[in-house]
C-alpha cells in the first residue's frame, strides 16, 4: 500500500515543479537557476533532479504542457466559427507572456520539439479548415502561414525590448497582434481591452 501514495507524491511533485517552471521560465527566462525553481515548487534540487535530468528536460515538460494546453483549447474551439481566430490569439499571448519558448524551439536542439510543433499544426488545422470553409481565413493560408507568425512575433518582441520603453511595448505588441491577423484572417483582429 506504500507504493501507491509515493506514486502520487512523485506525480504531485512533477506536476508542481512545471508548474513553478513555467512560472519562473515567464518571468525570468529559461536561463533561471533550477535550485530557484525547485524553491518555487517546494521541493528540493534532488527532487528536481529525480524528475528531470537536466534543464533541457524541464524545458521539454513545459513546452509538452504548452502543447497540452494547445490542443485542450482547439478541442474547447472545434465548433466555434471563430476558433481559429481565437486559438491564433491564445498562441500569441503565450508567446507574448513567455517569449523564452520560441527562443528555446528555434535553438532546434530541444529534443521532441519537432513532434510538438506537429501536435500544434494537427490541433490548429482543423480549426483552419472550418474558418476556410466559412470565409474567415485567406485563400492559400496554412498552418505553418500561422506558426510563421510565432518567430516573428519573437524578433517584434525582440526589438520592442531592445528599442521601447516599458510603457510603449505593450502598444507595439497590439499593433503586431493587429497586422498578422489581417495577414492571415478576412475579420477584424479583437480590440485590446
Amino acid at each position: 500500500m506504500a507504493v501507491e501514495p509515493t506514486r502520487r507524491d512523485a506525480a504531485r511533485n512533477r506536476d508542481l515543479l512545471v508548474a513553478a517552471a513555467r512560472r519562473v521560465f515567464a518571468e525570468r527566462g529559461p536561463d533561471v537557476p533550477l535550485e530557484e525553481i525547485a524553491a518555487e515548487a517546494g521541493v528540493s534540487r534532488t527532487t528536481l533532479h529525480r524528475h528531470f535530468e537536466n534543464r533541457k528536460a524541464l524545458a521539454s515538460a513545459v513546452l509538452e504542457h504548452n502543447v497540452t494546453d494547445i490542443e485542450a483549447r482547439a478541442a474547447a474551439l472545434a465548433d466555434a466559427d471563430d476558433g481559429a481566430e481565437r486559438l491564433f490569439h491564445f498562441l500569441l499571448d503565450v508567446q507574448f507572456e513567455s517569449p523564452w519558448l520560441a527562443r528555446v524551439v528555434a535553438d532546434g536542439r530541444m529534443p521532441g520539439t519537432a513532434d510538438l510543433a506537429a501536435r500544434t499544426a494537427a490541433a490548429l488545422g482543423p480549426l483552419l479548415d472550418r474558418a476556410r470553409s466559412r470565409g474567415r481565413v485567406h485563400p492559400g493560408v496554412g498552418t505553418g502561414d500561422v506558426l510563421l507568425t510565432l518567430p516573428m512575433v519573437m524578433a517584434v518582441q525582440a526589438a520592442a525590448a531592445a528599442a521601447l520603453d516599458g510603457a510603449e511595448a505593450p502598444a507595439r505588441l497590439g499593433t503586431t497582434r493587429a497586422i498578422l491577423h489581417r495577414g492571415l484572417f478576412t475579420t477584424e483582429p479583437p480590440t485590446a481591452g
